[in-house]
């Protein structure tokens, strides 16, 4: 994807994520920095800080394990595990999410049952293993959406995918 064309597609992605009920309706917003190719996250970040929304971002606790912490502005991030930027040491870390949480999940490719494949780590699949009544979203461009993933029992599903072209309902 061309670089103009990304730009736009993330403006469209965000913009759609931001209009939603989901977003308004969240009292609080747990939601990966974004990383490689992923749809950037800081807009949404920034507007949800606007609105006045508690935020979380994750930090790497270990293999397998993150734990998700507050953050009152982009200053609060420093670099962390494999270069992305995670919630510095004096950030508190945020409770398990509850239902009046959406937690924005990362990924490569996504299909419309809500599969996902991440980077392979299991971080969101250990931490969202108890299902808490959070919902559960992702961002990806159009062209990451498969008819179908490989997914096992222990894998952690979407219930809704923000892309520059819809917003898709799963299961």
């Amino acid at each position: 994807m061309p670089p103009s064309e990304r730009k736009a597609a993330e403006g469209r992605i965000a913009d759609r994520l931001i209009e939603s009920s989901l977003f308004r309706d969240a009292h609080c917003i747990y939601i990966y920095l974004s990383f490689r190719d992923e749809a950037d996250t800081r807009r949404i970040i920034g507007e949800a800080l606007r609105q006045r929304k508690r935020v979380a971002a994750p930090r790497v606790r270990g293999k397998h394990m993150m734990e998700f912490c507050f953050v009152r502005s982009m200053a609060d991030l420093r670099p962390g595990v494999f270069g992305i930027p995670e919630p510095g040491p004096w950030c508190p870390k945020a409770p398990h999410p509850g239902e009046d949480v959406l937690v924005v999940m990362p990924g490569t490719a996504f299909d419309r049952a809500g599969a996902r494949i991440g980077y392979g780590g299991g971080f969101y699949d250990a931490y969202l293993e108890k299902d808490t009544g959070c919902t559960r979203a992702a961002l990806a461009f159009s062209c990451q959406i498969a008819d179908e993933l490989p997914a096992d029992a222990h894998d952690v599903r979407v219930r809704y995918i923000f892309t520059e072209k819809e917003m898709i309902t799963c299961f």
